[in-house]
């Protein structure tokens, strides 16, 4: 996916999901790939129907982030509070808001929370080396920072 051929990932998915169509990942992985095309809208519905089949928060989080980058505020804002129900005592993984925030086009957010997330050793940092979805912040010195932190290639 990461080479932009989305049309072998999108296969590979649905070829994942036909081995066991109750599995939330390969869903997840079709709406996925439709963020990394920066097709915000197509994205949604995927990443809702995996947020139904036992996905974790995370998958919410992407929920949110496409929400907002298809300039739907209202589902981003209410995918945020969603998060807080699923997260215990209502602490949402600082990731999970990055992702959110970073839809919302609120960059500042977004990096307090992945500076919040490499503190906690989230697994999830990652995604940042190649992600397209955090494009937007590759010129921000504190994402700079977070990439050199993490020994990722910029």
């Amino acid at each position: 996916m990461f080479e932009k051929n989305f049309p072998a990932a999108r296969e590979l998915a649905r070829k994942a999901g036909e081995l066991d169509p109750t599995y939330f990942f390969p869903v997840m992985m079709e709406g996925w790939i439709d963020l990394e095309a920066g097709k915000f809208r197509e994205a949604a519905p995927f990443l809702k129907k995996a947020t139904t089949m036992g996905a974790p928060p995370f998958v919410s989080a992407y929920l949110g982030y496409a929400y907002a980058a298809a300039g739907d505020r209202a589902g981003a804002m209410a995918t945020l509070e969603e998060l807080k129900a699923l997260s215990k005592g209502g602490q949402v993984l600082p990731f999970n808001l990055a992702l959110v925030y970073l839809g919302l086009g609120d960059l500042g957010r977004a990096l307090d929370n992945l500076e919040r997330a490499l503190a906690a050793d989230s697994q999830m940092m990652a995604w940042l080396g190649r992600d397209a979805i955090f494009d937007p912040l590759r010129a921000e010195p504190r994402f700079r920072t977070l990439v050199k932190t993490l020994h990722f290639a910029e």
